[in-house]
């Protein structure tokens, strides 16, 4: 018996992270769980930056990069299960991945990320070296 879709999304806000929500919502429809996730880099602390400064910085990121998904999610009527990560975003991918139980991990080829492989975005290269999991990436 086949195991039912338990798919992980990332993401970050961008286009590509939304066309991967897309993909997935239309692999679950026939069944399973749809899981997001934004992994947010976490900001060091400083003398020169409050904690609340901070804590505002991460409810403006958080906002701007799951909007888009949750308007989607309402306007395509699909529940999912949205979860916001402060950590390093490629192993928080994944050990979200695994703590969900989670049979595949779809992502943007590119997203929003401060670094940028040559062809592949960094933490999309870092997620499929990571997984135990099959991971689409789209663009």
């Amino acid at each position: 018996m086949a195991r039912a879709n338990n798919i992980l999304v990332a993401i970050d806000g961008s286009d590509n992270a939304l066309r991967a929500l897309k993909f997935a919502a239309s692999q679950v429809r026939s069944g399973g769980r749809l899981h997001l996730i934004y992994a947010q880099a976490p900001v060091p602390r400083s003398r020169a930056v409050s904690q609340a400064l901070i804590d505002e910085h991460y409810a403006r990121q958080k906002a701007l990069a799951l909007n888009k998904a949750k308007a989607y999610l309402a306007r395509a009527k699909i529940d999912a299960e949205i979860a916001v990560e402060i950590g390093d975003p490629a192993p928080t991918i994944v050990d979200y991945a695994r703590k969900k139980k989670c049979t595949q991990i779809v992502m943007g080829n590119h997203g929003h990320g401060a670094i940028k492989g040559l062809f592949l975005g960094s933490v999309a290269m870092k997620v499929v070296q990571l997984a135990d999991v099959p991971v689409t990436l789209v663009k």
